[in-house]
């Protein structure tokens, strides 16, 4: 058993590693066609992504851009990630106002309940 669990570290390593080469694989570079045609982008948007630093890129010769396909695709699922992460966020400050709405509402019906029983 001892044994085992040694090389479960090792075994997991190992998975990491192959599902790097996995990437890897398919990874090559595309050109500024290329990459707008794969991101379906128009070429003024991808070069204002490129001018702000948003998206990886690479300039070997500086004025030629290549993109990775690989770095794409990351780049894309992290957004993914962090829109529905900031859905929630906003969801949840949304739900948050509303709750405050409402109990401003029932303050202020209940403070004119406590004027009129006084009058």
């Amino acid at each position: 058993m001892k044994s085992a669990k040694k090389n479960n570290p090792t075994i997991l390593e190992k998975l990491s590693d192959i599902e790097n080469l996995l990437k890897k694989k398919d990874d090559r570079p595309l050109n500024f066609k290329e990459a707008c045609a794969y991101l379906g982008f128009a070429p003024s948007y991808l070069y204002k992504l490129t001018y702000r630093k948003v998206i990886p890129h690479y300039k070997p010769t500086g004025k030629v851009l290549f993109f990775s396909k690989c770095e794409l695709d990351e780049w894309i699922f992290d957004k993914k990630k962090d829109k529905s992460r900031k859905t929630n966020v906003e969801e949840s400050e949304e739900e948050s106002e509303d709750e405050d709405k409402a109990n401003s509402t029932r303050m202020t019906r209940i403070k004119r309940i406590k004027r009129i029983s006084a009058d």
